[in-house]
């Protein structure tokens, strides 16, 4: 079928192969940042009950990623206003959160052009039958089915790429907001526990 499918089904192939690479790379990269940051919220809580911000710094410090380093901008200005601690909060977050989308416009545009690759397949396949119909007739029907056949098997294959890569792009993209909401959340408790702690020390 591959080979009955002429040269647009090498395209369709490198298009399956490059969809699948993000695919699995996306997936343990979120994986990780999730885990990272649950660990991360875990320790902060701990450690900022005790305002023990050295110790709060270090956790950021040896667990690298999105949320530490979005925590960590929060821990600089624990001194600071509570908007203060958001804005600088929210400016890491707007150079960390597209770390996250990274190479997903690369599995929706194997989605799209897997379908085109499929169309143009077939444009080509039923190219060769009129071809062969306009110059041999129905003197030749193997040439003429072969051209139907490639037509059939590119958009086939087309879809069977597509249609996967649709699905994983809604996947990821779903687990990418999912994510930022987590940390959004995380954030936020934060920086109340950061707030509570600063005024109660100061109180005392």
């Amino acid at each position: 079928y591959f080979q009955q499918g002429g040269p647009v089904m090498y395209l369709i192939l490198l298009a399956s192969i490059v969809g699948l690479a993000v695919f699995i790379e996306r997936y343990f990269y979120l994986q990780g940042v999730k885990k990272n940051a649950k660990l991360i919220m875990e320790k902060m809580r701990e450690k900022l009950k005790g305002l023990r911000l050295d110790e709060a710094m270090a956790v950021c410090e040896n667990y690298p990623g999105a949320a530490s380093n979005i925590i960590k901008a929060g821990l600089e200005m624990a001194s600071k206003s509570r908007e203060e601690i958001e804005k600088a909060m929210e400016d890491a977050a707007k150079y960390e959160i597209p770390k996250l989308h990274r190479n997903l416009p690369v599995l929706a545009t194997v989605a799209s052009i897997s379908t085109l690759l499929g169309l143009l397949g077939t444009v080509l396949g039923m190219i060769i039958s009129a071809s062969v119909l306009s110059t041999q007739g129905m003197a030749n029907p193997s040439k003429l089915i072969g051209g139907i056949a490639q037509a059939l098997i590119t958009t086939a294959y087309g879809l069977i790429v597509a249609i996967p890569a649709v699905v994983a792009y809604n996947y990821i993209s779903s687990k990418v907001d999912n994510l930022i909401s987590e940390i959004e959340i995380s954030t936020i408790e934060l920086i109340k526990l950061l707030r509570k702690d600063i005024e109660g020390l100061k109180r005392w």
